[in-house]
């Protein structure tokens, strides 16, 4: 069906007009005449920005977000000095994680024009988060780069304590015990303001470059009349059901009628689900908050989860652990004892992916949850995310962070034993967001009490970025493995170009 917005494939991405200025506020706007007003005392000898830079802020969709940093560095010694920390921390990724800046062959990072100048970050930082703000994700083949700025700006925090606590809105220098709120809000703004864009019809100039790409199927979703209105409503797709069978016809479920085949919630890279266990003279460090742990935590080691699964044990969710309590929310701690010595799978989901969530199980829900928390900060998202694809996998370098915003939905499940006996336990589902994947949602109709039918029942869904489903097995409930049967998909060939489209950044 026809977009209601120009698809044209010449498309300018040149960075002096074309693909940049078509998205931005008309120059007579109020908000856009208010905002340059605020810029005023920040631009020439007086502050940090030329007129051209102010007004490309003045006439961003996020200029809300971007003008609060600049006001705040400006105003708060705090918050320079924090950036100038970050600037501090900027370093070359280690060799192990793929190579050295500029070699050609692997992970560098770009920030480091701003090695030790805390204005030049900030500089940097505002003029890219002013283009990511209306960057659309490109696709050729199957190849797509729609990570390439989330990617891009963990560079800005990688193994960066500074730049950790910045985005997460703790004072750096202070080891978490004073907050410093600025990052944090400033990060979160510009989510929402993205968001907003990518909810508009301006959004959807490429959705149809998606729509052709042969790892969605777009066969299998249901396009509206019309076609889709913004590029949320196109990552948000919803897949074709059958009402009256309670299936999808695209996902058939395997052995529908058999009461212990569990199933996977969405389509995802699927691994065991890997702990951080950190040490001390005195033994392990159970809790991300002890002051014990924190020279332990630089240097991680990493193995499958196994029986028995502690409460106060960590687990890896998108790089950063959180203990197991924690990860739950305010689950009671009857539900919270049921998972110890329990195990569980990781599910990662990439750009294309579809990004429902369904149950992967048959079931009562017994509690389900939103958990507000923050989005940013991993500590080594390129190995979290590594080219081979094999995201979230074991081996991947995970460290020491605290939680991040997601929804927990716990379900008990009832299944046949050997004996004929019935046998209860319970699968936790935890949608975790990423980086500008602030949304977490989660039906209205998953609520306690609810039914839930495996591989049918929609649990929730995220907006665009990139998001992770970890399934937790109550303890003796299944084994922590992927067990797949003949015939089921394991892995996909390439069929585009390698490597996926080159988005026009700013540096």
């Amino acid at each position: 069906p026809p977009l209601p917005v120009d698809n044209d494939d010449d498309v300018d991405f040149g960075r002096d007009g074309g693909f940049f200025d078509m998205f931005q506020m008309d120059e007579g706007d109020p908000i856009v005449v208010e905002r340059l007003a605020a810029l005023t005392p920040f631009v020439g000898a007086a502050g940090l920005l030329n007129a051209k830079a102010a007004e490309a802020v003045a006439r961003s969709p996020c200029g809300n977000a971007t003008s609060y940093l600049i006001r705040e560095y400006h105003s708060d010694t705090e918050v320079a000095d924090a950036l100038q920390a970050v600037a501090d921390g900027l370093h070359r990724p280690h060799s192990s994680e793929g190579g050295g800046d500029g070699d050609g062959g692997g992970v560098y990072n770009p920030w480091l024009a701003a090695k030790g100048n805390g204005s030049e970050l900030l500089d940097m930082t505002i003029e890219y988060f002013t283009r990511w703000c209306v960057f659309l994700p490109d696709v050729e083949g199957s190849r797509d780069n729609g990570l390439a700025y989330i990617e891009r700006f963990t560079r800005w925090y990688h193994r960066n304590d500074a730049g950790q606590d910045f985005v997460r809105g703790r004072k750096p220098g202070t080891g978490g015990r004073e907050s410093l709120p600025a990052g944090r809000r400033f990060v979160k703004d510009f989510v929402k303001q993205r968001g907003k864009f990518m909810d508009g019809e301006r959004s959807a100039r490429l959705i149809r470059r998606w729509m052709a790409d042969p790892r969605i199927k777009i066969e299998d979703y249901k396009v509206p009349v019309g076609g889709y209105r913004s590029w949320n409503e196109f990552f948000a797709r919803d897949v074709i059901i059958d009402e009256a069978t309670m299936t999808i016809p695209s996902r058939p479920v395997t052995m529908a009628d058999r009461d212990y085949v569990v199933v996977s919630p969405t389509d995802c890279v699927m691994n065991p689900l890997v702990q951080v266990m950190t040490r001390d003279e005195d033994g392990r460090c159970a809790a991300a908050e002890d002051d014990r742990c924190a020279a332990a935590a630089a240097a991680p080691r990493r193995e499958p989860v196994r029986n028995p699964l502690d409460i106060s044990d960590v687990l890896d969710v998108k790089g950063r652990p959180l203990s197991l309590d924690a990860l739950l929310g305010s689950a009671s701690p009857e539900l919270k004892d049921a998972f110890h010595g329990g195990n569980g799978l990781s599910c990662v989901l990439t750009p294309h992916s579809y990004h429902h969530y369904h149950s992967p199980v048959d079931g009562t829900v017994v509690h389900a949850e939103v958990v507000e928390s923050v989005t940013f900060g991993h500590r080594d998202f390129p190995g979290t995310v590594p080219p081979n694809g094999n995201a979230g996998g074991i081996g991947t370098d995970f460290s020491q962070y605290q939680d991040f915003q997601r929804g927990v939905i716990v379900i008990r499940v009832e299944y046949g034993g050997m004996n004929g006996e019935v046998m209860t336990g319970y699968v936790a589902s935890i949608p975790v967001g990423l980086d500008t994947v602030g949304s977490v949602v989660l039906d209205e109709d998953v609520v306690p009490g609810a039914e839930v039918k495996k591989g049918y029942t929609r649990l929730g869904n995220f907006y665009y970025g990139g998001s992770l489903n970890i399934i937790l097995f109550s303890k003796g409930l299944a084994d922590g493995a992927v067990q797949t049967r003949m015939g089921n998909q394991i892995a996909q060939f390439n069929v585009g170009r390698a490597p996926p489209p080159n988005p026009e950044m700013p540096f």
